[in-house]
């Protein structure tokens, strides 16, 4: 049984998370503008959506009959702690927009994203097909999950670092996303990543 009451269907919890997935992923085009325009094109984009985002959730969450229409029109989209708080969009944004802020190489900035973008959301779809083994205190979060995250992250950091530093930093990366930390992971993910790969690229990025 789901909270809803409803009897629990492993198909439909997947296509969910992948629904979801594919939704919350317009981090895919942060990606792509910071990655193809100048450093303050992407700065001022991610200010002025997360103003637009920002307007729009305060008057989700302080209007019932609003929250309620975005809730019908998203349907399954919202998960249960969304409901009554602010989304994971609004979260990726601050997430993508400070680790643009914080960090000027762009060696550092796109695989952090990515970590975002490709290694939380091989870490839901893993733990949903095959999480079985769960982190002590940390329910939903499963060791299927956190290797997804490792694996996919590594990868994609290849593209930018060298192999001791993508590999470390994937790792760190899958521990921020086990761990329930305050407000989101999508705020938590790209900013703390972006801060190992440049801790370990400073240490091991010379060849």
């Amino acid at each position: 049984m789901n909270a809803s009451g409803a009897p629990f269907n492993p198909f439909m919890e997947i296509s969910l998370e992948v629904k979801r997935k594919l939704f919350h992923n317009l981090s895919l085009l942060y990606i792509a503008l910071y990655a193809l325009l100048p450093r303050w094109v992407s700065a001022w984009f991610f200010g002025i959506a997360l103003v637009v985002v920002g307007i729009v959730e305060f008057l989700r969450l302080r209007r019932p009959e609003i929250n309620a229409w975005f809730l019908q029109k998203f349907q399954g989209l919202y998960r249960p702690s969304e409901i009554t708080a602010p989304s994971g969009i609004f979260w990726t944004l601050v997430g993508c927009g400070a680790t643009i802020l914080i960090f000027t190489n762009k060696r550092i900035v796109l695989p952090a994203l990515g970590f975002l973008t490709f290694g939380d959301a091989a870490a839901a779809l893993c733990g949903k097909k095959w999480g079985k083994h769960y982190w002590p205190g940390q329910p939903g979060k499963s060791i299927e999950g956190t290797v997804g995250f490792a694996l996919v992250s590594a990868l994609w950091a290849l593209f930018f670092v060298r192999w001791p530093v993508a590999v470390l930093s994937a790792l760190t990366g899958a521990w921020i996303e086990s761990r329930s930390l305050p407000w989101d992971d999508n705020l938590w993910i790209p900013v703390l990543s972006g801060a190992a790969l440049s801790i370990f690229n400073l240490l091991l990025g010379r060849h």
